[in-house]
């Protein structure tokens, strides 16, 4: 029997085309990208070609020919010609309904795909595993069984959040138009997974756009929790710790000039977002939002960075990549997976452990010293917030440090009952970082402290029981960031750092000194900052923490007399030291000379107990201040020393805080700070006519003023 094609109108139309007549001809079953790409927008074409033949007849001139008809068939044409188009218009919207339906389930039917090739070749890599390993021990079942797990969980949740959509929502109902509901069924869309689905696609473009350096930068961030403030420095530290990048640069750049750059590179991709305080010009902390952490999660899951757990915790399951994270969580702690489940594994694979949220990070010893390759050591707090607490039982698994030769980042910062440091922590010949931070109970730092010749960050702020500065202190060369200097009272043994000992540390850019304000020698020591040449930024607090062992009354007067000898040793070191300067003025520039003045840009000053500033001030280079914090004390004039003809400061951004004594109005004070942009007061009540943003804080910022 011959076959015979017809030649029709519709035949001619892209609906009907010799691709699909193959297509059904193939017996395949029809996918969902087949129906969305091409037979939709087929028969939507052909739909729309026969709403433009309903129209009424119409004559060469474009009227309506009604000499040649009656008004009955008029009536009629008209009836039916209404009544189709009212079908035409409900195949449409089925259609639209359809084409919703179709492309949610698309969606799932991609997801669910997803899981089944994650699950081939999770079997695939098990099946070579058996064959390639020897001894069952190089291979724990227990492993298998958790990776296996994970991505049958992943297989069964997508599958179990399919769509449910009924055969009644789904069906074409061709009855009439007058028993057709007037509303269609509508198509439940999850908008959050739609998010999430674009998020992901988007953030990996961008992650394919990045250095490779830049890559593992940005993966550190999957391990903080999800909508966490993230302070800028920890993830610096840990790109240093991890030699993503170096804080000894040849090229002159700091490891923040760096990591700077890079987040200023992921803010403007749109991975990050900066966290601004009180509409402060810089910011130091940064957040993720919830769909770019879970992209960037997939991102080091899949370059095996860290290991997850179903919910997108980091854990410690260290079997297939270099990291582990203690992180606890209602189903229990990661640290007891460490020591139980994981600890058949070698040890010396791991390059960093991050502690997450461990509120007791205790070790045994000998798991700790296992882990001879460690980079990275973050066992302290890393959160903005002191709520975050952390202490230990003891610190005899830090012994172990001895081991650690390659530890270039160590971390303590804000744990309590640590008392004093081992001294196998001077057998890290290359750390770089060490953060003793808020360890409230550290009384003393090892003696040996000078070995750590790579080291070029320290930081002892609010060590408050810390009463004396080692010896070796001055000995790291390297040392460009020193935080919670202590100028304290005089020691009979004498064996401790000064100031001036430091003047040999010629990297040092960052200083913070912490000064017992009943120390004699106090001011002299001071007086010795302007040898600090690379010192750009100087933060100096006062305080009575160390008590003498007398009574009150004569501490009283002790206090009287100790102000006493300190002006008048501060006034004869000044006259000595302005001597010595105009002889050097003609003598080469040698190292720890006062030739170059130190050039500040930030200055702090916090419960200083003078009433004017400190004569120290005019020493040093102020041309170029940027910044200038103030908080507490008994400040009432903020004019430099009266020896200077120009009382006025450089000062852009000015912040004062609890100044109970100070008293200025605002046009006063732009006269003294006429470079002034932002001024934040708090609590102090004698600041006069200070303008105050939108919410009554006393906020100004010369931006806001320039726009209204």
């Amino acid at each position: 029997m011959s076959r015979h094609i017809y030649s029709t109108s519709s035949f001619e139309s892209p609906y009907v085309s010799l691709d699909l007549l193959a297509y059904l001809n193939s017996g395949k079953k029809t996918p969902f990208h087949v129906f969305n790409d091409v037979v939709m927008p087929e028969f939507q074409c052909h739909l729309s070609k026969l709403k433009k033949q309903l129209l009424p007849p119409k004559d060469m001139n474009g009227t309506q020919d009604n000499t040649s008809r009656t008004e009955r068939d008029e009536e009629e044409d008209d009836s039916n010609c209404n009544g189709s188009h009212a079908i035409v218009e409900e195949i449409q919207k089925d259609l639209d309904y359809i084409n919703k339906a179709c492309h949610k389930l698309k969606d799932s039917a991609d997801r669910v795909d997803e899981e089944i090739q994650r699950l081939i070749l999770q079997r695939l890599d098990d099946a070579f595993r058996e064959r390639t390993e020897e001894a069952l021990a190089n291979s724990p079942r227990i492993n298998k069984l958790r990776r296996t797990k994970d991505v049958v969980s992943m297989l069964k949740n997508q599958i179990c959040s399919s769509p449910q959509l009924s055969s009644d929502s789904l069906s074409l109902q061709h009855s009439s138009p007058s028993r057709r509901p007037d509303k269609q069924p509508e198509v439940y869309i999850d908008n959050q997974k739609i998010t999430k689905s674009l998020t992901s696609k988007r953030i990996e473009e961008v992650y394919n756009g990045l250095d490779e350096i830049q890559k593992k930068c940005l993966l550190c961030f999957s391990v903080f929790p999800e909508n966490e403030t993230i302070k800028k420095k920890v993830l610096i530290h840990w790109w240093v710790g991890e030699e993503f990048i170096d804080s000894l640069n040849g090229d002159g750049e700091t490891a923040e000039e760096t990591g700077n750059e890079y987040f200023k590179e992921f803010i403007r991709k749109g991975i990050i977002e900066p966290v601004q305080k009180k509409r402060r010009q810089s910011s130091e902390n940064c957040k993720m939002q919830s769909s770019v952490r879970d992209a960037i999660i997939k991102l080091a899951e899949k370059d095996e960075f860290v290991s997850f757990d179903s919910k997108g915790n980091p854990n410690a399951d260290f079997s297939s990549c270099p990291r582990v994270c203690l992180v606890k969580t209602e189903e229990g702690s990661s640290l007891r997976d460490f020591t139980y489940i994981y600890h058949h594994l070698k040890h010396e694979k791991i390059q960093t452990l991050f502690n997450v949220n461990e509120p007791q990070p205790n070790f045994r010893v000998d798991r700790f010293s296992k882990m001879k390759n460690l980079k990275v050591l973050q066992l302290g707090r890393w959160k903005a917030s002191a709520r975050q607490l952390v202490e230990v039982e003891d610190t005899e698994f830090l012994k172990g440090l001895k081991k650690m030769k390659q530890l270039r980042y160590f971390s303590l910062r804000g744990i309590s009952r640590i008392t004093e440091l081992p001294n196998s922590i001077c057998e890290l010949s290359n750390l770089r970082i060490l953060n003793l931070n808020g360890c409230d109970n550290l009384e003393k730092l090892p003696d040996g402290i000078g070995s750590l010749k790579q080291l070029t960050h320290l930081d002892m702020s609010e060590c408050f029981l810390i009463s004396h500065m080692p010896k070796g202190l001055a000995s790291l060369l390297a040392l460009q960031i020193l935080k919670g200097f202590v100028i304290g009272k005089e020691s009979p043994s004498g064996l401790y750092c000064k100031l001036a000992d430091l003047t040999r540390l010629q990297h040092l850019r960052k200083l913070s000194i912490h000064v017992d304000r009943t120390c004699l020698e106090a001011e002299k020591e001071l007086n010795s900052l302007p040898q600090f040449r690379k010192l750009r930024s100087l933060s100096v607090a006062w305080s009575s923490i160390y008590y003498a062992t007398t009574s009150t009354t004569t501490n009283v007067g002790l206090a009287k007399i100790q102000r006493i000898v300190s002006r008048e040793n501060s006034l004869k070191t000044l006259a000595k030291i302005h001597r010595i300067m105009s002889r050097e003025k003609s003598m080469p520039t040698t190292p720890g000379s006062t030739s170059q003045p130190v050039d500040l840009h930030k200055l702090g000053l916090q419960y200083f107990h003078g009433a004017k500033m400190p004569d120290w001030l005019s020493l040093l280079r102020l041309k170029n201040l940027k910044k200038l914090y103030i908080r507490g004390g008994e400040l009432s004039d903020l004019r430099l020393t009266e020896d200077q003809e120009d009382h006025s400061w450089a000062v852009k951004c000015l912040r004062l805080k609890s100044l109970c004594k100070l008293e200025i109005n605002w046009p006063k004070l732009r006269q003294l700070f006429p470079k002034l942009n932002y001024v934040e007061k708090v609590d102090c009540p004698h600041l006069s006519s200070f303008p105050c943003d939108d919410n009554g804080e006393g906020i100004w910022n010369a931006a806001d003023t320039e726009q209204a």
